[in-house]
């Protein structure tokens, strides 16, 4: 084993248990995290210390970001967003191209963000299904192919089940919110050997799961 990819999907996101935020807020389209979800974020922190990654990359929309920040701070690394990481821009989901913020201004909120980052890709409003996994995957391995031996992507259902299938074949991935999915790679290529973990979201009384144990599952990504 050489190379070794952590893949997590980001955590709660305000929109889905504040149904009137949308017509509030400024930007509709990236919600931030509940304060439950960046307790999500914080136990994946935990989780993923002493796990030798040295690369954190990150989509731009906030609740990616967010919760890659607050693992990042955990693990004392800086936080790369890449556009190439987006969420699928579906336009079933977005009446016009969502609005992102910048690296720059990301990083005025989170001090993990290195502002200087470039984008190696930029996604086009609209995207088919096809065309945001294939953005996903070839930014995936262009940041890669720059990168460190072991890195962490923080994005969304998309960024976990496209890389899955894309290096591995395997087409029905579980994608829940802050679960965690690692890849590494062999002589015969890339495997999965955790698969959708979210144990480290249970308290000490729900679960003494080792952390090698992933779960199963089909549900579609998001």
């Amino acid at each position: 084993m050489s190379r070794v990819l952590w893949l997590v999907r980001h955590g709660e996101r305000r929109d889905e248990v504040d149904p009137n935020w949308a017509a509030e807020a400024e930007r509709p389209h990236d919600p931030p995290l509940t304060d439950h979800g960046r307790w999500q974020a914080e136990r994946l922190g935990e989780r993923l210390q002493g796990q030798d990654i040295e690369a954190v990359y990150a989509s731009p929309f906030v609740r990616a970001t967010e919760t890659a920040h607050l693992v990042a701070r955990t693990l004392d690394r800086p936080v790369f967003v890449d556009h190439g990481l987006s969420e699928h821009l579906n336009a079933d989901w977005f009446d016009v191209a969502p609005s992102v913020l910048t690296p720059r201004t990301l990083a005025d909120r989170f001090d993990t963000v290195d502002p200087t980052h470039s984008s190696v890709l930029r996604p086009n409003y609209p995207e088919t299904d096809e065309e945001a996994a294939s953005r996903t995957v070839r930014a995936v391995r262009r940041l890669l192919a720059d990168g460190p031996e072991t890195s962490l992507f923080v994005g969304h259902g998309l960024t976990v089940a496209s890389v899955v299938a894309a290096f591995t074949g395997r087409e029905e991935v579980d994608t829940p919110v802050a679960g965690i999915t690692r890849l590494a790679s062999y002589p015969w290529g890339w495997d999965v050997d955790i698969l959708a973990d979210t144990s480290h979201l249970e308290t000490a009384a729900d679960s003494d799961a080792d952390f090698d144990d992933g779960e199963d599952g089909a549900d579609a990504p998001e």
